[in-house]
Formats: C-alpha cells, structure tokens, sequence
C-alpha cells in the first residue's frame, strides 16, 4: 500500500472516530440540557402553532416535568414571581411567545423535531444537541485536526449544544457560510448567511458585512451587493413585522417585561451597557479577545477575513444589544479558537492534510517499543 492510501485511509478512520466522540458529547448535551427560562417561551410558540388555543397551550407545556426554576418555585425574586405568574395565568404567558415567534427557521425546526416523537421541551434540547453536533463537522472541516476536542469542551461551546436556544443553529449556518464564502470561495456561502437570519434576525449585521468585504474584494459588484443588503435588512424587517413593535421588542430585550409600557425602549439603555461591559470584563471574553489578538496577524488571509469580520459583528452587536451573555458570542469565541488550534497544529505539523502523517501501525508500533 502506498504512503498515500495509508495517509488517506488515517484521515478516513479519524473522521468516523471524531464523529463517534461528536456525536458521545451531543448526547450528553441533551441530557444535561439546561432547561434556561426561554424553554417556556419556545415550547409555547411551538404548540401554539398547532392547537391555536392558548390555554390548550398551556396545558400542555406545564403537564411535563419542568425544574422547579421554571415553575419560579427556587426563588422569592422579580424573575421567580414572574415565572409563577407565568405558570399560573395561560394568558400572561402568552404574552411572552411574540419575542420568540420571530425565529422562524428555528420554531420550523422544532416543528420537525417534535413530530418524530418529542415533546415540545425536549425538541428544543434535541435541536441544540443536534447543532452541537452540526458544529463540531465544522470544528473538523475547518481544521481536519483533534485539537477541536479542545474547542468542542470549552464551555462558551459546551453551552450552544446544551441551552435550549437558538444560538447553536446560529452559530453553525454562520460558520458554514463563512467556510464557503471565503475558504471555498463560493459565493454560494451566503445562502446559510441568510437563513441564519431566520433564526436570530441580528445575524442580518454578519451578512451585510459579508456582502461589502466581497463588494471590496471585487468578488461581487454593485448591483448585486445592493440586493444583497436589502435583502438581508429587508428579512430582519419582514420577520420583526409580525411580533411586536421593535420598542417593545428592544424593552424586553434590556428587561422590561411585556406590556409593561417603559417611558422609553432606550430607558435602560446606561445600565445594560454597564453591567454588560462589567459582565464581559469578568468573564472570558476579555482572554479570547487577548487570544484574537495574538492570533489575527499571522493566520492565512482567509481566516483573517472571518476573524475581521466576527469581531466587527460582534461589536456591533453588543453596543445595540448591550446584554452579555457568551451564547451571544459563540461565533467570535468559536472562530478565535479555530485560530489559535490551526496555529498550534501547524507548529506541530499534526494537519491531516499533509503527507507527512506516520502510518499509525508504525506510530502506534513504535510506541510500544518506546514504552518497553
């Protein structure tokens, strides 16, 4: 057998291992699922579109076993009140379902997950471990290394495959997309760029920068690139139509509860971007932010465009939506590690790519011999 059918039967075999252990991890994603508030609200949308009746709704969403932090039974605060009052009026929970109807592609998503047999809550764990999964093909696309382990049990990772949110169905389309734009050249990319607009509107920030780095790039002229953006920016306005209004939406996004009529949708507008700021200083995005920095000069020129990109996005994003949470972020934190495994297998000379890979019999036999 010649060096280069070993090399190629290696990279064969260690991509069904890495996928063994994705797929071991994204199992114990769902089962150690974190059953965050936002459970209620997705679970809602999801009946709600197929009994139409609220109180119907109701019942079957509180009829599961739920932790008792969302019945609001662990605690005496504002946010345990709310969530009793959530579980004891049908009506006022209701009221919360418009803030999560406008992640379409998400509640479609849920719908397919729900009729193979899950119940509403437990399809929003399957469709985050789902996407864990979908992420870590991406970590070995990217890099074809297993230093992605590293980045797969991070916990700014770990969170996307066990939150029951959108982030993880996000956070892969965008990846997948700025893999085709810019490391496959394939204008083709953008087509994930804009579903993932469907499943958190605000990714319409990620894929107007696309679109004007390509129109820089003479990879796409003008014309195209004004259709684009409208039709990026115009999907966050057709979405965003049919929930509330964006004051009430951007109120309960910095924690106004629905309906409570704040003086102003930018009321607290100061002491969200405080306590986020405090909030991200503290946390680890302050190392990642020290990692990209290290990282950025010196990546091949592809990377260094989606690196570029994600800060930006994530920038923007944070100074219009100042709430940190690092689900928020787990394009900049997953893309920042990407960076810095590529710099350290290259510097070990471990890329599956190269022909430069010891036949594992003979790196295993080796071993032995060492050890003996």
């Amino acid at each position: 057998m010649s060096p280069h059918d070993q090399n190629r039967g290696w990279q064969i075999v260690s991509t069904f291992l890495f996928l063994a252990v994705a797929a071991a991890m994204s199992l114990h994603c769902y089962r150690y699922s974190m059953f965050e508030i936002d459970t209620l609200g997705y679970a809602g949308t999801l009946v709600l579109a197929e009994t139409g009746d609220v109180v119907k709704v109701h019942e079957i969403v509180y009829s599961v076993p739920l932790t008792p932090h969302l019945r609001g039974l662990d605690d005496d605060g504002k946010q345990a009140l709310d969530l009793r009052h959530r579980a004891a009026d049908p009506y006022y929970a209701a009221m919360h379902f418009p803030f999560f109807a406008i992640k379409p592609f998400y509640i479609l998503t849920l719908e397919a997950i729900h009729k193979l047999g899950f119940s509403a809550v437990d399809s929003t764990r399957a469709v985050s471990a789902l996407f864990y999964f979908a992420i870590a093909v991406m970590l070995w696309t990217y890099a074809r290394s297993w230093l992605v382990l590293i980045i797969m049990v991070l916990p700014e990772t770990m969170l996307l495959g066990q939150a029951n949110e959108p982030d993880g169905m996000s956070c892969f389309l965008m990846l997948l997309g700025l893999w085709m734009v810019f490391f496959k050249r394939s204008d083709i990319g953008l087509l994930p760029l804009l579903v993932a607009i469907w499943v958190r509107p605000e990714n319409s920030l990620l894929s107007i920068l696309v679109v004007l780095v390509l129109l820089f790039d003479g990879r796409l002229d003008w014309k195209k690139a004004v259709v684009l953006v409208l039709l990026s920016a115009g999907s966050e306005v057709v979405i965003n139509h049919y929930g509330y209004s964006w004051q009430e939406l951007y109120s309960h996004f910095l924690g106004a509860a629905p309906g409570s009529g704040a003086p102003s949708a930018f009321s607290n507008y100061g002491h969200s971007l405080v306590k986020a700021v405090n909030d991200a200083v503290h946390g680890p995005a302050l190392v990642f932010g020290l990692l990209w920095l290290a990282c950025f000069p010196i990546v091949r020129k592809e990377l260094r465009w989606i690196m570029g990109i994600t800060v930006v996005f994530s920038g923007i994003r944070f100074l219009l939506f100042p709430i940190y949470e690092p689900r928020y972020y787990g394009l900049f934190f997953i893309t920042t590690s990407i960076a810095a495994v590529l710099l350290i297998r290259d510097s070990l000379g471990q890329s599956l790519t190269k022909n430069q890979i010891p036949n594992l019999h003979e790196f295993t036999s080796r071993l032995f011999r060492r050890a003996a």
